[in-house]
């Protein structure tokens, strides 16, 4: 019964706060079906002008999205007396004509449309607010307590982080009310606690019955194999709260200090891969409430919420707790050693056939975020590596080698957790370096070379070492290194890989393919089957309208996939192992 849905997560809809010396937001979304959300902002005036602005960006999320896109309709007044703001750059705006101690109304609509955990999402059934994308900062007010009302349309409740106040809620700074986002409609929630701690998972969009059961059991066990990594039994939150939307093709989560924004879909719930890859996605984002959230690059500490930081240890924010968020679903029992070297396996393969791996290195991939990693276009892959994938892998080859030597990379997390993240202290790429090698100095420099080079990781060996067989499957068509498409009847080239005899003939992504040695292509399992290995073979294409000839020398077919499997001829000293690495740390 929504009745008895705890608070502080669900709580009414509220009307007003009463302190408005300190910032205080008024939300009103009493007409969802028009996507926009009516804010209210009152402030006292510290001085003769207020100067405003929105961030570009939200923490966990590395690209400028600009979110003040979505601002319209941006006026204020004191009073009766109407003011007019002055735009200062393409998202701050400057109020003149005040004085010291003045109460302003500044009153401004933003358009919500983008369905996903980091944007603004509003419609007659549902809402998600993403603070960064329509909370104006008041210079000079970032360390002050923020308050929060808002509006509801009948019926609707909002889970959020923040605490409750009279008539609202509460952030103790800006940067809190940033981390805050706000799930809104009609919620169900399911209580649990790790360590003593109180969990709340609250969730929308399911057009069947929620598996409340399977949760119930599965997600403590989840959230207390997350916690044994660091060496304790309890998170670093004194109160966390899931926010999962379902929706019918959506995928994504994003992390905040006690909370996390998860999307996915709904149709997935109903699978075994669903299910396990559901758990996998929480337990990223809640491992994330210590690294990156609390265990901070000094980049991050503050956030610079006006433009791009470049942060080259997101290897180890993302990569590392990409590697943790399958094998801690096996640590914690809810997969079988199968179902998790199948997901390993599957993305050895996909690191294995992306040729940005033999261009880009893993540093650079960070660094490189804002302007690649959310920019994907069809040549992306030609020319990066993601640090979540990449960096998974790196951390694999890193818990690996320690665990041999009676250590493990959870040993480096809880180090590195006490150093810097505990007394929340920003670290840098140095600090990494000198605790990998105070660890293990031969480590140290096998990381520094993953880190910065582009030759292919030595997965194989290493595996070798914990009893596992990796092996290619070869593809039985010809290699081209085209990925192909039929939109609208149409073959069309999605891709072309980068030293590939696509990319030798001069094919381009948007090319369409008409034929094949004179036979009409009209799906790409023809095309598959009358190439010819080692033939140069003529191919017809249209391209910006006009009909052009080819040559195609395709190879001979290469490795599509890997696989791993357990070797039979392991020894004792693999086994053991393997053992330690499936079993995970214990308190």
């Amino acid at each position: 019964m929504l009745s008895k849905l705890r608070s502080p997560v669900l709580v009414p809809w509220s009307t007003s706060c009463a302190d408005v010396l300190q910032p205080h937001y008024s939300i009103d979304l009493r007409e969802p079906e028009r996507h926009r959300i009516q804010i209210t902002l009152t402030v006292t005036a510290s001085r003769d002008e207020l100067l405003l602005s929105l961030p570009c960006w939200t923490p966990g999320s590395y690209l400028e999205r600009d979110y003040v896109r979505h601002l319209e309709g941006l006026w204020a007044h004191c009073g009766e007396r109407l003011l007019q703001p002055q735009r200062r750059d393409r998202h701050s705006w400057r109020i003149a004509g005040i004085s010291s101690g003045e109460s302003i109304e500044v009153h401004y609509t933003v358009l919500g449309v983008e369905s996903s955990v980091r944007t603004n999402w509003l419609d007659a059934q549902s809402g998600f607010l993403t603070a960064a994308a329509w909370a104006l900062g008041v210079e000079g007010c970032r360390w002050q307590p923020h308050q929060l009302s808002v509006l509801l349309p009948e019926g609707w409740q909002v889970a959020t982080a923040l605490s409750p106040v009279d008539g609202g809620w509460c952030a103790s700074d800006y940067d809190q009310l940033i981390d805050a986002p706000l799930a809104l409609g009609q919620l169900a929630q399911l209580d649990f606690s790790v360590g003593g701690v109180p969990h709340h998972w609250v969730w929308q969009g399911l057009l069947q019955p929620a598996p409340v059961d399977a949760w119930q059991e599965d997600l403590p066990r989840l959230c207390s194999s997350v916690c044994s990594l660091l060496g304790t039994n309890r998170p670093a939150s004194d109160d966390y709260l899931f926010m999962t939307r379902f929706t019918a093709e959506g995928y994504g989560g994003l992390e905040h200090d006690d909370c996390t924004a998860l999307m996915f879909c709904r149709r997935e719930l109903g699978t075994a891969d669903g299910s396990r890859k559901l758990l996998q996605l929480a337990a990223h984002e809640y491992l994330h409430q210590w690294n990156v959230r609390r265990l901070r690059p000094a980049q991050l500490r503050p956030y610079r919420y006006g433009g791009a930081v470049l942060i080259p240890e997101l290897w180890f924010a993302e990569g590392v707790t990409s590697y943790y968020d399958q094998l801690v679903v096996l640590h914690a029992g809810l997969c079988s050693e199968s179902d998790y070297l199948s997901d390993l396996a599957k993305d050895i393969s996909r690191l294995l056939t992306t040729p940005g791996r033999s261009v880009q290195s893993l540093l650079e991939s960070g660094t490189e975020a804002w302007v690649k990693l959310y920019r994907r276009d069809s040549h992306s892959d030609n020319q990066q590596v993601s640090y979540y994938l990449k960096g998974a892998l790196v951390a694999l080859l890193m818990d690996l080698h320690l665990l041999a030597k009676g250590s493990g990379l959870h040993v480096l997390l809880q180090q590195l957790w006490e150093r810097f993240g505990s007394c929340q202290r920003g670290y840098s790429q140095q600090d990494l370096m000198a605790a990998i090698t105070a660890l293990d100095v031969d480590l140290g420099m096998f990381v520094e070379q993953w880190l910065s080079g582009v030759d292919d990781l030595p997965l194989g060996g290493y595996l070798k070492n914990a009893g596992l067989l990796l092996a290619s499957e070869s593809c039985s068509v010809p290699f081209t290194g085209l990925h192909l498409d039929l939109v609208q009847g149409q073959l069309q080239v999605r891709r072309v890989e980068s030293n590939s005899p696509g990319e030798d003939a001069g094919l381009s992504p948007g090319d369409e393919l008409l034929a094949l040695d004179g036979e009409r292509l009209r799906r790409s399992e023809q095309f598959d089957q009358w190439l010819l290995a080692g033939l140069d073979q003529q191919l017809l294409i249209c391209r910006d309208g006009a009909v052009r000839s080819m040559v195609l020398s395709s190879r001979p077919p290469q490795p599509k996939s890997w696989t791993l499997r357990l070797d039979p001829e392991a020894n004792q000293e693999a086994c053991r192992l393997r053992h330690r690495w499936f079993t995970g740390p214990t308190l």
